[in-house]
């Protein structure tokens, strides 16, 4: 059963580099002001925050190392994959980053001019203006549309969810559509591929937010997958006990982390905090420090 425990470090956090609202300087901000002693930021399929985050923690005298929440599939089973201090430059995870950033921008380029066309979007800015606002990011997702045409007066701040590019396209039923088009999808990523690229990369593969993946322990394991996160949000006190058993027993990381939930979530749009007990929305320094020294796997 998920017990309380004082929370050193959230481990698994968004950004506006992928799908939340505060900047990596913010998210650190907050942390420190919880008396956090380190955060790991893990935007999506990018680590462009994570020289931000880094900066900051250190100013604050704060632990941090790179992170990375990669998406991928295993059994036609979408699985997201934590990724900690990993060579971002090695060839392999390098390909896989740029790979699935591609797929989110491209995906969000294609909704947008759709939902202009189709009258879905107000007019009155065009993509090329959604790339200016945001120069140093690979990924783009709703979140920074979104933000561009605040910007600009042609959505208010309240209007998030009337403007959200997937809203039509789920609707009509377009995402086969998308994929054909764009010519890639976030299922053509394999599990094991990401697990290895991590690996030959240097770094720590965990599986993220494992709430109804327990049966694919085995296959996690045979991949060479060195933790799991077992304190989530969405985590059952079953599953809980069942991966802390597991982490014990094989020697790996236990990982933990607010993602987009309590108040580092950045879903500031939605006006108000995402529910989130304190005891699953980080780890104790204890397990913070087995990852940050390397002493498993």
């Amino acid at each position: 059963m998920i017990t309380d425990l004082k929370i050193f470090a959230s481990c698994h956090n968004h950004s506006t580099f992928s799908d939340a609202d505060y900047t990596p300087e913010k998210l650190v901000e907050i942390a420190h002001s919880l008396g956090h002693g380190g955060i790991i930021l893990t935007d999506h399929d990018t680590v462009k925050g994570c020289y931000f985050v880094d900066k900051e923690a250190r100013k604050r005298g704060m632990k941090s190392l790179l992170g990375c929440e990669f998406t991928s599939y295993h059994n036609g089973v979408g699985v997201h994959l934590l990724g900690f201090d990993f060579n971002p430059d090695n060839k392999e995870i390098k390909a896989i980053l740029d790979h699935g950033s591609s797929i989110q921008r491209e995906r969000s380029e294609l909704m947008f001019k759709w939902g202009q066309e189709r009258g879905t979007l107000r007019l009155g800015m065009s993509w090329q203006d959604v790339i200016d606002d945001n120069p140093y990011n690979d990924y783009i997702c709703n979140n920074q549309v979104f933000h561009s045409f605040v910007k600009r007066g042609i959505y208010e701040p309240h209007e998030y969810e009337e403007m959200r590019l997937s809203n039509f396209s789920y609707k009509l039923k377009l995402e086969d559509k998308i994929t054909e088009i764009i010519g890639k999808s976030y299922k053509d990523i394999t599990t094991e591929e990401v697990v290895r690229a991590i690996l030959n990369a240097g770094g720590v593969p965990i599986v993220a937010h494992p709430h109804g993946l327990m049966k694919y322990t085995d296959d996690f394991l045979k991949m060479g997958v060195l933790g799991f996160e077992t304190r989530f949000q969405e985590v059952t006190d079953k599953e809980f006990d069942f991966f802390e058993a597991t982490c014990e027993e094989k020697n790996l990381y236990k990982m933990g982390g607010s993602d987009h939930s309590g108040p580092l979530s950045g879903l500031l749009q939605f006006g108000k905090e995402y529910e989130c007990p304190e005891e699953k929305s980080g780890i104790a320094e204890e397990d913070f420090m087995k990852i940050y020294e390397r002493k498993l796997g």
